[in-house]
């Protein structure tokens, strides 16, 4: 019996995991990893002067979504 319970207890937390992911799929919401990634990404890279309000209003976005 307690082989059974814990075969269905990895199992109930795997589909509980695979049912997040495709919830936070479907608000196409960043990731944590992701949100830091694009901003060091852009913090190392160059950009014209006409990008700059772009990029500023960009990073102010990421940067707020990280904070959620």
């Amino acid at each position: 019996m307690g082989l059974c319970r814990l075969i269905k207890g990895v199992t109930m937390g795997l589909l509980d995991k695979s049912n997040q992911i495709k919830e936070r799929r479907k608000t196409n919401d960043l990731t944590k990893i992701e949100l830091e990634f694009l901003l060091k990404l852009i913090a190392n890279s160059a950009f014209q002067g006409k990008d700059l309000q772009m990029l500023y209003d960009l990073t102010a976005k990421l940067q707020k979504q990280m904070t959620k």
